[in-house]
């Protein structure tokens, strides 16, 4: 879905710049033109990633600010169009920015919080990419040892594996910082790569190619043999070498829409780090690893008529992205203006929107004696002298940590307190007033979520002294706390205020429970009531929706109702469907497999209406994209 905030359909521009500085013990960790660094200690990344994906981050009515709520695992996004230039054809010409507002602080050391900047201050560019973590060392590889840059042109099934090595011992099992590509498009839509065989029959386009790569959402990829901003000069082993060397991504969508994926950012570089045993001094040793979050960003998008739209950057692999220049076939233009490193100001057809940043430096509200020296977007001004404004804590603080997970299976009973239920006197949080006069502002606050059915157990990451038992962790992830939007609320000159409540609950659990759900509350402005029920089973129903019930008062019956169900389980019609090969596909199910939706039964006004998916073909009636060639709508009365 697309959220425009400001939607102006006349040339304009955006720029802005800004310098953004941490200080920690004395110690300049971040300095252009590299920018931001930040931590992540023993985070596993897959679920983090997955419950990142769009299609599990649906938007709700009332998002005239820019948010965006993920009703299954409370995110809170703002993606907003500042610029959005009409056209001969459908393609974008546009500025829009991003931030994902329930994202955490991350540790730079014992003592410092702090995230990672971007030309955009706390927000950031938002435009299509591939994007994955990998070791900083050695950058975007395969474990092919014979051509290990290759990271598209991959030959064998088994090259799709993380790199095996020394440097990854016990103390850092792969999923800890690899986290493989992923097609994201502002929009909406993308989803993991997944390395493409002949063996799982997924239609491919007919042109182009060869195709090595498709998502769920039907994309598929073929290789560019080299980066547009690769540096043959710089010098061997830097950075700017290891990250350029690579290959890029042609990636065509179903509409045939073409993405050329070929120039590299990096997103942020977050030092972790874990233990080993050294049988020479018979000691337990740190061991370190910088991860990095790369970003393969498009320089050309095509529809499939032959109009085009082209990207303009001038950053170094190893450099935050630099958006210079946006133009199209048909001749709309954006130029992007910045200084000192920071977007200031973008521009189209004489039109400027200016880019504002705070000046004082935010202090660690977790070690209020080290400064952190960040410079948040304060205020988008548009051509006509209004305003966007922006306050308050952009990011949240690191979340709770359940610290033996494994030990004490307790904590997967917890509740989380009913925000639903929590009084309207003390709302803060992170505030936009937007040009009209209105205000909102969005609480966020901490809720353990999860997923039931959990294989594999626990096991023991780093090392521990000799007689001595370490730690044990869920070989896959089980639960844990994550920050989620709790409440809404907007006023304004003349506006009664208007507040939404938002609760979350999840069933968690290792094997043999099943049948778990994750649920969401919305408690409205007008008091009705919204329950969503999400699938959370492992490798079967997670992410899915199976109900949404909608009740007058909290305490009333539901006036309205809806459930889904989905090919889940067992095979029928050959769903649900592996579009690929991935080497931890039944752990990433959402991403790696077509679960495709065979009924919807509504219950309105004592009427049921249904709508299914026949089942006189053989099995279903359904393509081999999961698509319905034959369906059944019907109504009755309720009993």
């Amino acid at each position: 879905m697309k959220t425009t905030a400001t939607k102006y359909r006349k040339n304009g521009s955006t720029n802005g710049s800004r310098i953004q500085y941490w200080i920690v013990l004395g110690v300049l960790t971040v300095s252009p033109p590299c920018f931001a660094q930040s931590a992540v200690q023993g985070v596993d990344l897959r679920y983090d990633t997955l419950l990142k994906r769009q299609d599990r981050n649906k938007t709700i009515p009332g998002n005239e600010f820019g948010d965006q709520h993920g009703i299954e695992s409370g995110s809170l996004t703002f993606n907003v169009v500042d610029v959005d230039i009409p056209g001969n054809n459908k393609l974008a010409v546009e500025f829009r920015r991003t931030l994902v507002a329930t994202d955490t602080l991350k540790r730079i050391n014992d003592q410092a919080f702090a995230y990672p900047a971007t030309r955009l201050g706390d927000w950031a560019i938002s435009l299509p990419k591939i994007e994955g973590t990998f070791d900083a060392a050695v950058g975007w590889i395969t474990s092919d040892s014979s051509r290990p840059s290759m990271n598209c042109s991959v030959t064998q099934r088994g090259f799709v594996e993380p790199p095996p090595g020394q440097q990854y011992p016990d103390a850092f099992r792969a999923h800890m910082f690899w986290n493989p590509p992923t097609v994201h498009y502002p929009e909406g839509g993308g989803g993991l790569l997944v390395y493409y065989s002949t063996f799982e029959n997924m239609p491919v386009p007919s042109s182009g190619g060869p195709y090595r790569w498709v998502t769920t959402s039907h994309d598929a990829a073929s290789c560019i043999a080299t980066l547009k901003n690769r540096n043959i000069s710089a010098p061997n082993g830097s950075s700017e070498q290891i990250f350029g060397r690579g290959e890029g991504y042609l990636v065509v969508r179903p509409d045939g829409t073409k993405y050329w994926f070929d120039w590299m950012a990096l997103e942020s570089s977050l030092p972790s780090k874990s233990t080993a045993y050294n049988t020479a001094s018979g000691q337990i040793v740190e061991v370190p690893l910088q991860q990095a979050t790369l970003a393969l960003y498009p320089t050309r998008v095509e529809d499939r008529f032959g109009n085009w739209v082209t990207y303009t950057y001038s950053n170094k692999s190893n450099e935050a992205v630099k958006l210079d220049k946006i133009q199209s076939s048909d001749g709309r233009v954006i130029d992007i203006a910045y200084v000192n490193g920071y977007l200031t100001s973008v521009t189209a057809n004489g039109r400027t929107w200016l880019y504002v940043y705070g000046t004082d430096p935010a202090i660690s509200p977790f070690h209020p004696l080290v400064p952190l020296f960040t410079m948040p977007l304060i205020e988008v001004r548009n051509p006509d002298s209004s305003s966007w404004r922006y306050s308050g804590a952009s990011r949240s603080p690191p979340a709770p940590t359940i610290m033996q997970p494994c030990h004490d299976l307790s904590w997967t009973q917890r509740v989380n307190p009913d925000a639903t239920t929590v009084g309207d006197t003390d709302f803060t949080g992170y505030t936009v007033d937007s040009p009209s006069g209105a205000r909102a502002v969005f609480r966020i606050g901490p809720v353990l979520l999860g997923r039931s059915a959990v294989i594999h157990g626990c096991y023991s990451p780093g090392a521990s002294a000799p007689g001595q038992t370490s730690n044990q962790v869920p070989r896959h992830f089980l639960g844990g706390y994550r920050y989620a939007l709790t409440g809404k609320k907007v006023t304004g000159l003349g506006l009664t205020p208007l507040i939404w409540k938002y609760s979350y609950q999840s069933d968690i659990g290792f094997a043999p429970m099943a049948n778990g759900t994750t649920r969401t509350k919305v408690l409205g402005p007008d008091g009705a009531l919204d329950t969503y029920t999400f699938g959370n089973t492992y490798a079967v129903d997670e992410g899915l929706l199976l109900s949404h019930t909608r009740a007058a008062t909290p305490q009333a019956q539901p006036l309205q109702s809806e459930t889904h169900t989905y090919a889940t389980g067992a095979v029928v019609g050959g769903f649900p469907k592996l579009i690929g090969f991935f080497p931890d596909a039944y752990d990433r199910v959402p991403a790696t497999f077509l679960r495709p939706k065979l009924s919807t039964t509504k219950v309105l006004q004592a009427t049921q209406f249904r709508w299914a998916v026949d089942t006189t073909c053989s099995g279903r009636c359904l393509d081999a994209l999961g698509r319905p060639t034959r369906v059944t709508r019907s109504s009755a009365p309720n009993p």
